[in-house]
């Protein structure tokens, strides 16, 4: 499998995560943590990238000592942070509880009030093909508002402050923003 080049991302991955970002980056303030950066990390501040098998253009766009190859779902970084940020990562999970037990996981990292931040594919919405259309083949669990709304109750510790603030002609990504509380 060939890797994506810089270019490639540069030119037509990272303008659509940017605008994406854009819908979300007041919760991105502070020391933060990118899980599952892939080969789109996010650009700011102090913030370390986590991805099982990072691709080497990670580290192109943000220095190779910000990269950090680990599990996601598992990573501790022995410190606390505020915020998690994760893009088009948490979908691929086996299951529905495997994505319950990771939020669970993650928001023990949080400072007091830290946030997690997901973008996710709006698949429920019909903006993405879901897992039986053949969509994305990594996608294990179709994603969106109503899923949301399903698992938030199993959600310790963590309130709702924002979802679907991205528009739908502009792109096909869901934003979700929970608190710790």
């Amino acid at each position: 499998m060939a890797m994506t080049g810089l270019q490639t991302v540069l030119d037509n991955i990272r303008p659509s995560f940017e605008y994406n970002v854009l819908h979300v980056e007041k919760f991105l303030i502070g020391k933060g943590l990118d899980m599952g950066c892939g080969n789109c990390p996010l650009l700011r501040g102090d913030c370390f990238h986590v991805d099982q098998a990072p691709q080497p253009i990670a580290a192109e766009q943000v220095g190779q000592g910000w990269v950090i190859r680990a599990d996601a779902v598992k990573f501790d970084p022995g410190y606390k942070v505020d915020y998690v940020f994760s893009s088009h990562m948490v979908e691929d999970l086996p299951t529905k509880q495997a994505m319950i037990d990771c939020l669970n996981g993650w928001v023990e990292l949080l400072n007091p009030e830290g946030h997690i931040v997901l973008l996710i594919p709006n698949m429920q919405a019909g903006l993405y093909p879901t897992v039986a259309e053949g969509g994305n083949p990594s996608h294990r669990i179709d994603v969106g508002a109503p899923f949301i709304s399903e698992i938030e109750p199993c959600l310790k510790g963590l309130e709702l402050v924002q979802i679907d603030t991205i528009p739908h002609n502009k792109s096909c990504t869901l934003d979700v923003v929970f608190k710790k509380i």
